[in-house]
């Protein structure tokens, strides 16, 4: 007989359940974030005439990180991005409830009519952001509308044809 203890039995049953696990959230977050990041036709072209805007801008400009975009109907999204980044001063009020109905049927006239202003929020690697609006008629981004500006400018109605955020 010999001092060393019989080895128990191995099963491979754990490690592939374990697999499995692993293969579910995998497929499960790749699902998810294909669901949740798809953009419309005329955002996604309306996105392409920003960055053409922003690429003539000049070299030398920071570099895009990340970025939102927002339809004329999202303008309440819009406006509770500024109300959090400090750029206009009613958070908390409900100054958006005061204009609502306004802009809710602008945003509505313009879908009617196969139109939309599109606005592109970007995060900047020098850390600042970065906002471009862009008219789109028929899924279609017209390029020479689009316009660059600060969040500031584009709070205060600087930037042309902003969606009408401001108090």
């Amino acid at each position: 007989m010999s001092d060393t203890p019989a080895e128990p039995r191995r099963t491979w049953f754990p490690l592939a359940a374990a697999a499995a696990v692993a293969v579910l959230v995998i497929v499960g977050a790749v699902v998810a974030t294909w669901l949740t990041s798809r953009m419309s036709p005329a955002h996604a072209d309306a996105v392409r005439a920003c960055e053409a805007a922003y690429a003539e801008a000049g070299d030398g400009a920071p570099e895009i990180v990340a970025g939102d975009v927002y339809g004329s109907a999202d303008w309440r999204d819009l406006r509770s991005f500024l109300e959090a980044q400090g750029v206009l001063d009613s958070a908390g009020t409900d100054v958006a409830a005061a204009i609502a109905p306004s802009v809710d049927a602008s945003a509505a006239a313009l879908a009617e009519a196969g139109r939309d202003r599109v606005t592109v929020v970007w995060w900047l690697e020098s850390e600042e952001h970065l906002a471009c609006t862009v008219d789109v008629e028929d899924g279609r981004a017209l390029d020479s509308s689009a316009t660059l500006g600060s969040l500031g400018d584009f709070a205060t109605g600087a930037v042309t044809g902003a969606v009408p955020v401001a108090d």
